[in-house]
């Protein structure tokens, strides 16, 4: 009996895995399709990861802010002892930011790197958050709540504070459920699928050399992505998956053979993505690349809906420009903290 391909696999890092695939499967592409892509990068300038200080967002976060007594200062891990998980359980969770009394600069209160003394601190609460099943909006009095409690911490282990918000809890609380209504309506994701004719499925190392062509990177969730280097927005402008178990590409069952799909799924998240609509039609130019490649019959969907290419590039367009006017640019730093 054949040894099994999958026996000895285990975690590793993006670089470990990249050498593996390389040892299994021939760097040498059967033709150069890069330009179906093109050399694109958007026009909206990433964030900096390498600024000195690190804020709350109020765009989707409702920031308490804590001005401490002239002279005063507090250790930060000592601080951050009495806002920890069992106040996080009862008000909700927070981000916590202090002001390094060394440096004068704003950061995360305990980081690997933080502060041992700060001079003032904010504590920062989502509006929204999509990606959290079990996220709950908030009403005016868990705002109210949330206010108190940090105004009770901070008159007992700070001293005489003066406490603001970005917003007052009726405030928030609007914001907060309008906020909401915009995951629900912009939320959305574009998938594209190239869907094998029947009885002739995509095999592996076809599939394997196609998105090679492409200049496409195999790695991250053990799929294909176009990689955002040095770009706003999310690490990848799409990514390639499968409806077929397990639904990624493990090199070892493409060299082995042991890998065929009965389709191949191009998807992105419109909010996360920066110039989305862009994006969704140099991805549509990908799947006919494929298509021409390994054929099968492409199928367009936004969200639960199946359209033409047409119609969805509308419908993303619209989303686009929607949220560019509501101070939400798809892959904006805004954009990535709330979807």
């Amino acid at each position: 009996m054949p040894e099994d391909p999958l026996k000895n696999l285990y975690l590793s890092p993006s670089s470990e895995s990249q050498a593996r695939a390389e040892r299994l499967l021939p760097s040498k592409r059967s033709e150069d399709a890069s330009f179906v892509l093109g050399d694109w990068k958007p026009d909206l300038p990433a964030e900096d990861d390498d600024r000195e200080e690190y804020l709350p967002e109020p765009a989707v976060e409702w920031v308490i802010d804590v001005e401490f007594p002239t002279g005063t200062t507090v250790n930060a891990r000592e601080l951050s002892s009495h806002l920890d998980k069992s106040f996080c359980d009862k008000f909700g969770p927070c981000s916590l930011y202090g002001k390094d009394a060394s440096s004068g600069f704003w950061t995360f209160l305990v980081s690997a790197d933080g502060p041992e003394n700060v001079t003032g601190l904010k504590v920062a609460y989502d509006y929204e958050r999509s990606w959290d099943s079990d996220f709950a909006t908030a009403s005016k009095a868990e705002f109210e709540a949330r206010l108190d409690a940090v105004k009770a911490i901070a008159a007992k282990h700070i001293g005489d504070c003066k406490l603001t918000t970005s917003k007052s809890s009726a405030e928030a609380a609007r914001y907060a459920h309008t906020l909401s209504g915009m995951s629900e309506k912009y939320d959305q994701t574009v998938a594209i699928y190239l869907v094998a004719d029947q009885n002739k499925p995509f095999p592996g190392k076809e599939i394997w050399d196609v998105m090679m062509c492409l200049g496409l990177q195999w790695g991250d969730m053990d799929c294909f992505h176009w990689n955002n280097p040095d770009g706003a927005g999310d690490d990848y402008f799409f990514s390639v998956e499968t409806s077929t178990p397990p639904g990624y590409f493990l090199p070892e069952q493409v060299a082995a053979g042991q890998l065929e799909t009965r389709d191949l799924i191009f998807l992105f998240s419109v909010p996360r993505t920066c110039r989305p609509a862009e994006v969704a039609k140099r991805m549509d130019k990908a799947v006919q690349y494929c298509q021409k490649r390994l054929g099968g019959s492409i199928h367009y969907t936004f969200g639960e809906d199946e359209l033409t290419i047409r119609a969805l590039i509308e419908r993303v367009s619209q989303i686009e420009a929607e949220l560019k006017e509501l101070g939400f640019e798809p892959g904006s730093g805004t954009a990535l903290q709330l979807f």
